[in-house]
């Protein structure tokens, strides 16, 4: 049985989908968020188990690891400032709640446990080279995720040296496809409009914005082989697909595939917006330690993405 913390979440749904669609035991859990996305509902009662839990609690984790038989986890668990969320209750959850993860499974004997980091922990490093995951990291952060996924690095580095676990961290790229929700990630709420037919309106938007973007299907299957992989001679993975890709290329699809979806990006008087911050990255990373260890290629250029997203929004078609 595989353990997805935050399951229910939009990458937390994606990998549960590949990782059942394998023949996988997977238990997802549910916390502010309990409702069970159409993308993986039909597995649920077979493959697939929802139980509410909150990482906050060590005790309920421990005893939720011992009844449903885990013996792996993916913690994507976190919370961001969205919603009103205090400094306090990212730390709650961020930081106290994977050192409960962690605890927990070391009590329970599970060997690996990969903890869903960001790229944004290279946050204040302006280089133009890919960013490999040897780099020193900046210890200022001017947000939320990008502090707390540092801190979370740590600690798994931490356990895995003291209690000899594989506690690896994944510092995952900016991820866009089925089931996101929001529009700070552009190519995923372009993509959910184009489906739609609705018009795509970001007129204020550069087009010229570039960003190592991973399309969810990539990431999710990343992670299912990072999961199942023998031997990790490492304890930090970068995932995504080791090149930039400007929002434009993405409107270009959508012209391309959907030409009767209204496309405004970038053609609005007056200066455009970024959706980064100035301690924002301006590379892509360096993905040849996941792909030379364990044979993953990334397959989805913003084409495909494009073509895969409508098929499934439209016919639920996930294949």
């Amino acid at each position: 049985m595989i353990l997805i913390t935050g399951g229910l979440g939009f990458l937390g749904c994606n990998l549960a989908k590949i990782l059942s669609d394998a023949g996988e035991e997977v238990l997802l859990t549910a916390n502010r968020n309990t409702e069970v996305p159409q993308l993986i509902a039909p597995s649920l009662g077979k493959s697939l188990t929802v139980t509410p839990l909150s990482i906050t609690s060590l005790e309920n984790i421990v005893r939720a690891l011992r009844d449903y038989g885990v013996t792996a986890i993916v913690h994507a668990a976190a919370r961001s400032e969205k919603g009103n969320t205090s400094l306090y209750q990212a730390m709650d959850v961020n930081v106290t709640g994977t050192i409960n993860v962690l605890e927990a499974a070391w009590r329970a004997g599970i060997g690996r446990v990969l903890f869903i980091s960001s790229e944004a922990v290279y946050q204040g490093t302006k280089q133009s080279e890919p960013f490999k995951e040897e780099e020193k990291l900046f210890i200022t952060s001017d947000r939320f995720v990008p502090g707390t996924k540092k801190a979370g690095e740590i600690l798994c580095l931490m356990y895995s040296q003291e209690h000899s676990m594989e506690a690896i961290s994944i510092r995952l790229t900016r991820v866009y496809g089925p089931l996101y929700k929001g529009i700070r990630n552009l190519p995923g709420h372009m993509l959910e409009k184009a489906a739609k037919g609705i018009p795509i309106d970001l007129g204020n938007y550069d087009p010229h914005e570039a960003h190592d973007f991973i399309y969810a299907k990539d990431a999710a299957r990343a992670l299912a082989i990072l999961l199942k992989a023998p031997e990790l001679r490492h304890r930090i993975y970068n995932v995504g697909v080791g090149k930039l890709t400007r929002i434009g290329e993405f409107a270009d699809a959508i012209r391309e595939l959907l030409p009767e979806v209204e496309v405004h990006l970038g053609d609005a008087p007056g200066p455009l917006t970024s959706t980064k911050t100035p301690m924002d990255i301006n590379a892509c990373v360096d993905i040849s330690r996941l792909c030379e260890e364990t044979g993953f290629a990334p397959e989805y250029d913003p084409v495909r993405a494009v073509e895969h997203y409508v098929e499934w929004a439209k016919t639920g078609n996930y294949k």
